[in-house]
């Protein structure tokens, strides 16, 4: 494990440390649908939970660094990091998805027609973050926060991954998003937008609005920020 840290951002000392998945899950899952629940909701409410732990658990595994932001003993937020994937993680990460997939077979994660057709939209519409996206060994998979805890959460988790891309000598780092997310949390830290393009992913779960997917980057070597 990670050296622990404590991160002040108005008023609240966050504990920032890596990832449990024994004692940390119920927590993150509960940041993943105060973060998404507007995007996200026919896998939310017509899922079992479970489904959204273990896409969670899946973020963590194809990731380098999972951190989260400790507050009175509870995680209230999490940060994804991954530098190029090497074989150990494409392999755990290929064992939670076979294993998912078999659950959805055996209907385990109790999916409705609707949390399935969501689903497929989502990965069908995914596909734009992977041929435009620009080069860099370094990537924010997943950020997530407690919607109560937010106003310096996402900065210190992003301060701890920034650290850790630095620490490895990368001079770039990425981090996708959408216009139906806080987009603007990423060009407040210093990000710029570098990609736009149409994203038709919350067809189901928004459908009256128009959404662009954003692709950001950001030069993290000394010199660039």
């Amino acid at each position: 494990m990670g050296t622990q840290q404590s991160k002040s951002h108005k008023s609240k000392t966050y504990l920032i440390r890596e990832f449990r998945t024994s004692s940390d899950l119920n927590d993150a899952y509960e940041c993943f649908v105060s973060s998404f629940y507007h995007i996200q909701w026919p896998i939310i409410d017509e899922a079992n939970s479970q489904f959204i732990k273990d896409i969670i658990l899946w973020y963590h595994h194809i990731g380098s660094k999972t951190f989260v932001a400790e507050f009175e003993g509870r995680v209230r937020g999490v940060l994804v990091g991954s530098f190029r994937p090497g074989l150990a993680a494409a392999g755990r990460a290929l064992v939670t998805i076979t294993k998912m997939l078999c659950h959805m077979i055996a209907g385990h994660y109790q999916l409705s027609a609707l949390a399935k057709k969501h689903l497929f939209q989502l990965f069908r519409s995914f596909l734009p973050y992977i041929y435009l996206h620009p080069h860099s060994k370094a990537e924010t998979l997943l950020l997530i926060s407690h919607k109560e805890y937010r106003g310096g959460i996402g900065r210190a988790l992003m301060d701890a991954w920034i650290a850790e891309v630095r620490s490895n000598g990368i001079q770039t780092a990425t981090v996708s998003t959408d216009s139906a997310m806080s987009w603007d949390f990423y060009e407040r830290y210093g990000y710029r937008r570098v990609r736009e393009f149409d994203y038709a992913a919350y067809k189901y779960s928004l459908p009256t609005k128009n959404v662009k997917g954003y692709i950001y980057l950001m030069d993290v070597s000394p010199s660039g920020r």
